[in-house]
């Protein structure tokens, strides 16, 4: 039992610390007294269970991976870093991709017994900073497509070169 105490107590810290960041957890705790930690288990678990049964789970699930990929995306424009402005730029090229597919094949998914458990634990593993799903992703598998289907990285590349060479004047522009 005291194992499973310090297994609780290791846990509860760094869920703690990770929830002081947002400031709404704070305001949540403050006013209901109910630790921030047991609150977003509390809010997670309900999450997990109502898209178990499939009760409102299209919803649920869209919300789940739009609403913390939005203020996460918004805390890293912010940010001094563009480290997080990469990360959060693949989770939404990922994010778009997977919503377009699932608009045309919608029909065979929702036939897939659990669909939406998956499709959450999916998208939890795309956004999450530990696992960098998105980014493993994007440059396992987008980047290469696009890179060979268009001319976008050949563009990148002779931009890159162009930069370092001063520009040409315009010949074109108007006098007034």
């Amino acid at each position: 039992m005291e194992q499973a105490r310090q297994i609780h107590d290791k846990y509860f810290e760094v869920a703690d610390k990770a929830l002081s960041t947002i400031p709404a957890a704070k305001v949540l705790q403050e006013k209901t007294g109910v630790p921030k930690v047991y609150a977003a288990a509390g809010v997670a678990g309900l999450i997990l269970i109502l898209t178990f049964f499939n009760i409102g789970a299209p919803l649920l699930v869209n919300v789940v991976g739009f609403g913390y990929a939005a203020y996460a995306s918004i805390a890293a424009i912010e940010s001094p870093g563009k480290e997080d402005d990469a990360q959060w730029l693949t989770y939404w090229v990922i994010f778009g991709l997977c919503n377009v597919a699932e608009y045309f094949t919608g029909f065979l998914l929702y036939w897939i017994p659990f669909y939406y458990v998956f499709k959450l634990g999916f998208l939890v593993w795309l956004m999450l900073p530990t696992t960098r799903g998105a980014e493993k992703l994007y440059y396992g598998s987008v980047r290469p497509f696009v890179l060979s289907k268009t001319s976008v990285g050949s563009t990148q590349r002779s931009t890159n070169a162009a930069s370092s060479q001063p520009a040409a004047a315009p010949t074109n522009l108007k006098s007034e």
